[in-house]
């Protein structure tokens, strides 16, 4: 698909529209089914930018929601998050009208997602992993929460790795990514959410990400469906993952027991009750989440990495039927 050439419909989708740049992306859509986003990367083009692409259906809805409606709605939030340094960055838009697609085209993840990370590095790095990770996400979530976003599907399929530093020492830099089905702060919509306990929600996340006050009908803790806080607990489940070596396993969030101050920033974020739960700002008080500033982690070396690169979450992200 040449972007230049291709000639986006205003009227299918109305502002916010980013009219399409002087982009080349390679994707097939002839193959996209329907109630499915795809993500295609982008060729390899001397001289150019290489981008990925995530190709939606417009027609038809997933579960309750129009896929047009879920179009729009992404889109619209990632151009109020533009600009952030941990936060996936969306480069333009394209609207195929006469094929039912529209085209969301971001930085292409070359490292793939934090699950890529994290059985590429050596097992001694997993702690450094933690602290960048705890930094990076932190610095997303608190803002995003400031924006009145938030993001409800936080995994480590939907934190995505970049490269950073220089060309001979390049270090990870994350992004977190995918806001399909973000909302805005207490906006008292129920989700849909899935009934079966281990059913993905998107993709590969499940229930044990989602933090105890977003269950359906609720715990009785928290009068609001849906918060802030509930982000704060979906990140605790990863770095509580990543000090366990149980990234993306379906068991019940423990803990690490060492070191102390991983535990105590993990512990506030576990918080069953969101009230006393950390936010994000709380977390950046943490004295692991503070080391995670300085934290330099370079690109293992032992893999080809590159633009031919993509984990499974870019491939296909956000809406899964």
């Amino acid at each position: 698909l040449d972007c230049v050439a291709a000639q986006p419909t205003k009227a299918a989708f109305p502002p916010p529209y980013l009219p399409c740049g002087p982009s080349r992306c390679a994707s097939s859509t002839a193959q996209v089914p329907p109630l499915t986003a795809s993500m295609a990367s982008g060729s390899s083009l001397a001289g150019q930018e290489v981008f990925a692409m995530k190709v939606m259906s417009t027609t038809g809805q997933h579960r309750i929601t129009p896929m047009k409606t879920i179009f729009q709605s992404e889109a619209s939030k990632l151009m109020q998050l533009e600009g952030h340094e941990h936060i996936i960055e969306l480069r333009d838009t394209v609207v195929l009208p006469k094929i039912n697609r529209a085209c969301m085209i971001m930085d292409l993840a070359t490292e793939g997602d934090l699950e890529s990370v994290f059985h590429r590095i050596p097992k001694n790095q997993h702690e450094a992993l933690s602290k960048l990770v705890a930094h990076e996400m932190t610095e997303a979530l608190q803002y995003i929460h400031s924006k009145n976003i938030v993001h409800r599907d936080i995994k480590p399929d939907n934190i995505l790795a970049f490269l950073a530093g220089t060309e001979r020492n390049p270090r990870y830099l994350f992004k977190l990514a995918d806001f399909g089905i973000a909302g805005e702060i207490d906006d008292d919509k129920e989700i849909d959410w899935p009934e079966l306990p281990h059913q993905p929600m998107s993709g590969r996340a499940f229930r044990h990400y989602r933090a105890p006050e977003t269950y359906p009908r609720g715990t009785g803790i928290h009068t609001r469906y849906f918060e802030a806080k509930a982000d704060v607990y979906s990140l605790g489940v990863v770095l509580a993952q990543i000090h366990n070596n149980t990234i993306l396993s379906s068991r019940e969030p423990s803990l690490p027991i060492t070191p102390a101050h991983a535990n105590s920033l993990v512990k506030h974020m576990l918080e069953k009750d969101p009230a006393r739960r950390a936010s994000a700002l709380a977390c950046k008080r943490f004295l692991w989440v503070q080391e995670g500033a300085t934290v330099i982690l370079l690109k293992a070396t032992n893999t080809s990495g590159g633009n031919g690169e993509i984990s499974n979450s870019m491939k296909r992200l956000s809406i899964e039927h």
